[in-house]
């Protein structure tokens, strides 16, 4: 098949995209597991006694970050930036702003249909927000434990 050479969606606005090298590095050290917020959440759910999860269950629709099996509740740690949390601190970026409201209402729905699809398998999703992690652990812990009913 031949290449039309339309971009379309994402591609279309990165094509446009000239980016520092300062900047793309930058944006390479972003990780998609072990973040600093999942991180401190299980060492939280650890002092709490609630173990026996598994992280990053990729056989599951969105690879969610905490999944406590038996009990069938999936956990989301989610950043406040990339997630496009209506906290204040998810601040878009003036800089290609199109590219970014593009990719982060993309993520936002991604979210949503891989949410729809785990409830459909019987799992419980809790969506964390790394702002709720900041200034209500204890909370957030809580949270978790209702959901598992102990």
């Amino acid at each position: 098949m031949a290449d039309t050479g339309k971009l379309y969606g994402l591609n279309r606005l990165r094509e446009t995209l000239t980016v520092a090298e300062s900047t793309r590095r930058s944006m390479q050290g972003n990780r998609s597991t072990g973040t600093k917020p999942e991180v401190t959440l299980r060492s939280a759910l650890w002092a709490e006694g609630l173990r026996g999860y598994r992280k990053n269950v990729r056989k599951l629709p969105g690879t969610p970050d905490i999944v406590f099996g038996p009990s069938r509740l999936a956990v989301f740690v989610h950043g406040c930036f990339w997630h496009g949390h209506d906290c204040g601190r998810a601040r878009m970026p003036s800089t290609n702003a199109l590219f970014w409201q593009t990719k982060i209402e993309r993520n936002r729905a991604r979210h949503e249909e891989r949410r729809a699809e785990l409830e459909r398998l019987g799992f419980t999703v809790l969506t964390i927000w790394e702002c709720e992690l900041r200034h209500g652990m204890g909370d957030v812990v809580d949270r978790i434990r209702g959901a598992l009913g102990r």
